[in-house]
């Protein structure tokens, strides 16, 4: 899937240096590794990436 030319594509940075963020990070994926990319279908259903090379490939 290329995502690059996707219009509807909203991507939030947050750093784990703002206490909330971080305890979101732990809370939803269980650990407070980064990079994390958190993917949000929409319909309620989250998915927690934590993989580099796992996370280029989604956005490619």
């Amino acid at each position: 899937m290329n995502l690059r030319n996707r219009d509807d594509l909203n991507v939030e940075l947050r750093s784990t240096s703002d206490r909330q963020h971080s305890a979101d990070l732990v809370k939803g994926g269980g650990k407070s590794q980064v990079p994390c990319l958190r993917i949000d279908d929409g319909s309620g259903n989250v998915q927690w990436m934590y993989e580099s090379d796992d996370i280029i490939r989604y956005f490619s």
